[in-house]
């Protein structure tokens, strides 16, 4: 199944073609009726599609043949290293289109896997590091550098007050300029956002009056889409990165469910549920080194009054 963002890039070029007839048109509009992030996706793929440079590039592949294969790179551990953005094919496939006139980069996808993280320096200076099975998708243009994230990224940005610098979660849309933060995207359209250096303004898309402008040393737990009940609380900014960057989880009013997420991210062949739904539900708040997975859940479920058991197939289950 195609991805929203993919489904907003073919939508983008039937429209650019002028090929779509009634029932398209039809299917277009219960498309974007679907989420109100959806028309933003549209036009910003209409525009990369559009620009005059990208042609030029489409024109220069066609007539050089097929480009080379770059070489495959593997995430290095904590403490990470920063590479290349062009030079990175990560885990997953990557479509590249460049401005050959200025070698700027206009679209890109970098993912991890389980376990790994992923580091890599973006065509304008900016830097990022993916959590463990998270995935950023980029489109840098003239005027502005959009970058859409799946799970969890760390940002450096490299200041250019002509192209603001915006990270999209399916829920909110988080811009900088010249700053360091980090994005968290948590279930149920939640979103963590903590800011170590700088500015950034924090926006719900589907209630785009509602904005937060969070300054160094201020983290932002949203819920639900929304922003108004949003708590805003104080973190350490004497780090030069986040906490899952070497090895912990600091967890503040966090639903069990997202604590999984977080264990999973950074532990290859760690499996855990829970016996109840409901439980998912409940919240924590602690310090956790992620190296031991079982062991944070057995304190939590201490914490909690809860237990620990194995499922048949051997997945680790939260239970009463």
């Amino acid at each position: 199944m195609r991805t929203t963002e993919e489904q907003a890039a073919l939508w983008a070029d039937r429209r650019r073609r002028g090929s779509l007839d009634a029932d398209e048109t039809r299917r277009l509009e219960e498309w974007l009726a679907a989420g109100p992030e959806r028309l933003e996706m549209l036009d910003l793929h209409g525009r990369v599609l559009s620009d005059p440079a990208l042609a030029a590039a489409m024109r220069t592949v066609a007539a050089e043949g097929a480009r080379p294969v770059r070489k495959a790179w593997r995430p290095t551990p904590r403490p990470f290293v920063w590479a290349s953005f062009g030079a990175v094919a990560a885990a997953a496939a990557a479509a590249v289109l460049v401005w050959p006139s200025q070698g700027r980069l206009v679209h890109e996808t970098l993912a991890g896997t389980v376990g790994q993280t992923v580091q890599a320096s973006f065509d304008d200076g900016s830097l990022v590091q993916l959590n463990g099975d998270s995935r950023v998708r980029t489109a840098f243009g003239a005027e502005r550098r959009d970058v859409y994230l799946k799970g969890e990224g760390f940002f450096a940005v490299a200041k250019d007050a002509r192209r603001p610098f915006s990270v999209f979660t399916a829920t909110h849309r988080i811009t900088a300029l010249g700053t360091r933060f980090n994005v968290d995207e948590r279930s149920g359209g939640a979103v963590e956002v903590s800011v170590l250096e700088g500015r950034v303004e924090v926006v719900a898309l589907k209630h785009p009056d509602q904005r937060r402008v969070l300054s160094a040393g201020a983290r932002l737990l949203a819920r639900d889409g929304e922003l108004r009940s949003a708590a805003t609380t104080h973190l350490d900014v004497s780090a030069d990165t986040p906490d899952w960057t070497q090895g912990w989880i600091d967890a503040e009013d966090m639903t069990l469910s997202d604590l999984l997420v977080e264990l999973e991210r950074q532990s290859p062949g760690f499996r855990a549920g829970f016996a109840d739904p409901e439980l998912s539900k409940s919240r924590i708040s602690g310090r956790f080194e992620t190296d031991q997975p079982e062991k944070v859940l057995a304190v939590v479920a201490d914490m909690q009054g809860l237990t620990l058991r194995k499922d048949a197939s051997g997945r680790l289950l939260i239970d009463r």
